[in-house]
């Protein structure tokens, strides 16, 4: 699946601006590379098990959904909010924050890992990425609007499964090869962010909408020998 791939490509140019001194703070092995990086892949492995979790649980709400009728719908209004979040995923947390007891249970989660961190040394890291995938974030609840869309709670665990692993590149390379980026670096991630959440929620609704993309080529005259 595209979509999910192009989200999490976005989700990790969000998350180095939004979650990057949290990837730092994570207790990690002294100087080895091979040890830093193994310990990486244990807490994201521990992210995407929470995403994929969602995904089943999102899937099967959209499984209700459709049943009443409204399959397309889902799509196509999936497609319009990833869109949406194109403009206001950097400021998304904060909105959702602000909603009653919502505030109460991001503070929660902070808190559970900050004892994780001071309390096992080193350790932890796979109990540390389970929490952090509950975290508020805009990208995740994009991705959670196209695991609706699937409609299925098999396909909606894949989708945000994938949405995970597409956000494994970058945020493994500012752990492991050099932890930071240049603040012109940032300045087109957040250019570069909004263009791969538009083409997302632009395949969301194309397949809400049922276009048959092949009727372009009917337009265009192919070249042939004909026979008389």
């Amino acid at each position: 699946m595209l979509t999910p791939l192009l989200l999490g490509l976005a989700g990790s140019l969000h998350c180095i601006g939004m979650c990057g001194p949290l990837i730092l703070a994570i207790p990690l092995p002294a100087a080895e590379r091979r040890a830093v990086m193994l310990q990486m892949l244990v807490y994201h492995s521990g992210r995407i098990l929470t995403y994929s979790a969602l995904g089943v649980l999102f899937g099967l709400l959209g499984k209700g959904i459709a049943i009443a009728g409204f399959q397309q719908i889902i799509s196509v209004a999936a497609g319009f909010f990833i869109v949406a979040m194109a403009f206001v995923a950097w400021r998304f947390e904060k909105l959702v924050t602000a909603l009653p007891g919502f505030g109460a249970f991001t503070r929660s989660i902070q808190l559970r890992m900050g004892k994780l961190i001071n309390s096992h040394p080193g350790g932890a890291t796979f109990s540390l990425g389970l929490l952090n995938g509950l975290l508020p974030c805009g990208m995740v609840y994009a991705a959670l609007a196209g695991a609706i869309s699937t409609t299925n709670s098999m396909e909606g665990g894949i989708f945000m499964a994938l949405f995970g692993l597409g956000t494994l590149p970058l945020l493994l390379t500012v752990t492991v090869a050099g932890r930071s980026f240049s603040h012109t670096i940032r300045k087109k991630m957040k250019v570069v962010q909004p263009i791969l959440l538009t083409l997302a929620g632009l395949l969301l609704i194309q397949r809400g909408l049922h276009v048959d993309l092949s009727l372009f080529e009917s337009a265009v005259p192919k070249a042939g020998y004909e026979c008389h």
